[in-house]
């Protein structure tokens, strides 16, 4: 209600409801293109884990750590890990980002250089640095036989390639992940036992400013309820894959 010229006026309660939709709707859109940086942690595993090492690849990328990523609120990205043994170690990526689907997978190369001993013993750490840089220029072929009195220099790549996927497939592979329980899925499970080597996945997501990560082991029968998830998130992610 208002005062014009002397004369009382009214507002209906029709337009007041339909301001009340558009300023909530403004607001919506503008939390949603609030950028966030470092982001929450909600759930990871405590040290020892494989976060450290996974983060380091991912840095070392075009990836980027998902941790430290400057995103929209309205931001989506799940990595699927897996590996860490004595196979090869690779993820896939789905992400929403500004409307839009896109998916990617990378995979983590071993990088060998061989060298005299008595040179990697008195290197200095800018020489080291170029060894590894070295080692990185010959991927993916491993060194047979190492000479007596040699050293071996090894470094990890991550190669990361876009997947030519429809968007419609990579949020469908989304969804499944999501009724799998991929945001329940719990930092670790308890063992009765330690494992020192076979499969491990690593999950992480990051939605706005939160991040998630759960390290599980790839257990043939499983032993609990995140045991069979995580194969189901694994499995839902597996299908975009060529």
């Amino acid at each position: 209600m208002g005062m014009a010229g002397g004369t009382i006026t009214h507002t209906s309660p029709r337009t007041i409801a339909m301001s009340l939709r558009l300023l909530a709707l403004a607001m919506g859109v503008l939390l949603s293109q609030r950028s966030f940086g470092q982001a929450r942690v909600v759930s990871a595993p405590s040290e020892p884990s494989l976060l450290n090492l996974t983060a380091a690849w991912a840095r070392a990328s075009t990836l980027g750590d998902l941790r430290d990523l400057r995103v929209a609120g309205d931001y989506l990205e799940l990595r699927v890990w897996r590996g860490y043994g004595l196979s090869e170690t690779q993820a896939t990526i789905l992400r929403h980002t500004q409307g839009h689907w896109s998916a990617s997978v990378a995979r983590v190369i071993r990088c060998e250089l061989q060298i005299p001993a008595a040179v990697g013993d008195t290197a200095s750490a800018a020489t080291r640095r170029r060894f590894v840089a070295a080692a990185r220029r010959n991927c993916g072929t491993s060194v047979v036989d190492v000479a007596p009195g040699a050293r071996l220099i090894a470094a990890d790549t991550l190669v990361v390639q876009r997947l030519d996927v429809p968007e419609a497939d990579i949020e469908a592979a989304w969804q499944d992940a999501q009724r799998a329980g991929v945001i329940q899925l719990p930092s670790r499970v308890k063992r009765s036992s330690t494992r020192d080597d076979g499969l491990t996945y690593f999950i992480e997501l990051r939605r706005g400013d939160e991040y998630r990560a759960a390290e599980i082991e790839d257990l043939e029968r499983p032993e609990v309820k995140a045991d069979s998830q995580v194969k189901q998130v694994y499995a839902a992610v597996q299908r975009i894959r060529p």
